[in-house]
């Protein structure tokens, strides 16, 4: 269905924003928007689970997933001036938190959620285990990674394309690899 000027189409609790639309403090179904943000279509499967700042970029095929609506810890927000770029995911169980400044390149995906494997039970039956995800201020992310629960990105630091981080890295370092490890400091 193809509508000229289509605001948001909303179905069965999920939001569309319609192509390159800039909008002042949209709520939608609970969206907060931040002013002068642009948004692409994106899709939010608990809008009033996610927070812009002012001056966000979020572009085409960002999927913003809340996988416990009514946990008052599952929710992302991110800061001002942030761009995501297109194709990026975030997978929230727990909360996920963007600082101001931050750009995370396409095909980037957050995922706070995971499952424990022990030998004694079939891997589909074991306990969910979740922890937050934050960004800090001043934060790049390449295109293609994959940043796992619990892992804190310190001020200023530099995640290069296609890394996995599953730990936390201090501020103003650089980072790569399959997992991430530190490259140099950033001067």
């Amino acid at each position: 269905m193809n509508r000229p000027n289509t605001l948001a189409i909303i179905y069965n609790k999920v939001i569309t924003i319609g192509h390159s639309i800039s909008f002042l403090g949209l709520k939608i179904r609970g969206l907060q928007g931040g002013r002068d943000s642009k948004v692409e279509s994106i899709t939010c499967n608990w809008p009033n689970k996610l927070i812009l700042g002012y001056e966000c970029e979020i572009q085409n095929g960002v999927d913003f997933r809340i996988w416990h609506p009514f946990n008052n810890e599952s929710y992302i927000k991110l800061g001002n001036k942030v761009f995501v770029g297109h194709a990026c995911e975030f997978v929230c169980n727990e909360k996920i938190l963007i600082g101001n400044n931050c750009l995370i390149a396409s095909k980037t995906t957050f995922n706070n959620t995971g499952h424990e494997y022990k030998i004694n039970a079939n891997i589909n039956q074991q306990p969910i285990t979740s922890q937050a995800i934050i960004l800090e201020d001043d934060v790049w992310i390449g295109t293609s990674c994959v940043i796992l629960q619990g892992v804190t990105i310190g001020t200023g630091s530099i995640v290069a394309a296609g890394s996995v981080v599953n730990k936390s890295i201090p501020a103003n370092e650089v980072w790569a690899g399959v997992p991430a490890r530190f490259i140099k400091k950033r001067i």
